[in-house]
């Protein structure tokens, strides 16, 4: 089982990111520890303590984030701040992440106890032989979109026939756009900006519809984003542990998506400050337009909390739906070996609303 020189698929996220964006974050470098002193601060400052009772020892936890601090991982920050982690008798260190950043490996060797990534990317490597496992879902619906000039709209991946996309190559979603679809287009690799896109009215790029239309809209663009998600293809985003971890602390995963699912449904219902005053200690390029945009997003989408309609809500992972995607998976070629539901995901920890 050679998982400890795996690939990480997390990485894709950082080709898809501008070259200009990815610039302003790296202009920022901060020590991991500092994450926990802030929050340890903030959450005791708030919490009364009984003087009669005896000090109780925090259980130590890390978290690896597949990106720098930002709020698309605002719900954790938010359960740092308000001391849902501390509540559950946790002290949580979030671990941030970056281009390089090897999210799986990191969890599988045990670098991190817990990890956030993709849905696809548990299941492709669970079936490469990773034993990692998803616990619960951060978001309903994967982030990951296609920005497009409003003079040149997209509804649906089809309307991509016959177009130029710049995208990640070996992405999952272009598969199932080619394979499962049908659809042709040319494809040209992300260089990482947006030059090209700002220049041309007819091109389309990958994106994060949580991020580059902000940017772009700030450049003076009129623009949209086609989110990927789509009855045909709709990946989670989930938080995940290494079976080891899962089997040895059990208790310890039940405490943290508890809270982090807390976390989230606060930073998105209601006041967002707590979390964005932790993030804006740790990043000096975070504008409070960019935070709001960003938090907008996230609930115009219903990327976190799901569509309600659908009986969906925050941290939850449906067998029905974990068993199509790996059937799309396996369809479109990106399975090294058969998997079952019980093979990626536990639903045992997830808060019911």
């Amino acid at each position: 089982m050679n998982y400890l020189i795996f690939p990480d698929l997390v990485g894709q996220r950082a080709c898809a990111r501008s070259s200009w964006v990815r610039q302003r974050r790296e202009q920022a470098r901060w020590p991991t520890l500092l994450i926990v002193a802030l929050a340890i601060f903030v959450a005791g400052c708030s919490k009364k303590t009984d003087p009669a009772a005896g000090p109780t020892a925090l259980v130590k936890v890390r978290f690896q984030t597949d990106w720098f601090p930002q709020p698309e991982h605002g719900g954790y920050y938010q359960a740092l701040a308000k001391g849902y982690y501390a509540a559950e008798g946790l002290e949580v260190e979030i671990l941030p992440g970056g281009p390089n950043a090897q999210v799986m490996s990191t969890v599988a060797i045990g670098r991190a106890e817990l990890g956030m990534t993709n849905g696809d990317d548990v299941i492709v490597a669970v079936a490469r032989g990773v034993p990692v496992k998803m616990v619960g879902a951060e978001m309903q619906r994967d982030p990951q979109g296609i920005l497009f000039h409003t003079d040149h709209p997209l509804r649906n991946l089809k309307d991509l026939e016959g177009k130029t996309l710049m995208a990640g190559a070996g992405s999952t979603w272009l598969e199932v756009a080619r394979k499962k679809l049908g659809v042709k287009f040319n494809l040209l690799p992300l260089v990482g900006d947006l030059a090209r896109f700002m220049n041309d009215k007819t091109f389309v790029q990958q994106c994060f519809v949580t991020n580059e239309p902000f940017f772009a809209r700030e450049r003076g663009a009129s623009v949209g984003a086609l989110l990927i998600a789509s009855d045909s293809y709709e990946p989670y985003r989930v938080m995940f542990t290494s079976r080891k971890f899962l089997a040895e602390h059990p208790d310890v995963v039940a405490k943290f998506v508890r809270a982090s699912v807390k976390g989230w449904v606060d930073y998105l219902a209601g006041d967002p400050a707590p979390a964005n005053k932790l993030l804006s200690a740790l990043r000096n390029d975070l504008s409070p337009e960019f935070m709001a945009y960003s938090i907008k997003a996230m609930n115009d989408y219903q990327l976190v909390v799901g569509d309600p309609a659908q009986g969906e809500f925050a941290g939850q992972l449906t067998t029905a739906r974990l068993q199509k995607q790996i059937v799309l998976l396996q369809e479109v070629g990106v399975l090294d070996k058969p998997v079952a539901v019980g093979d990626v995901a536990t639903f045992e920890f997830i808060p019911q609303p």
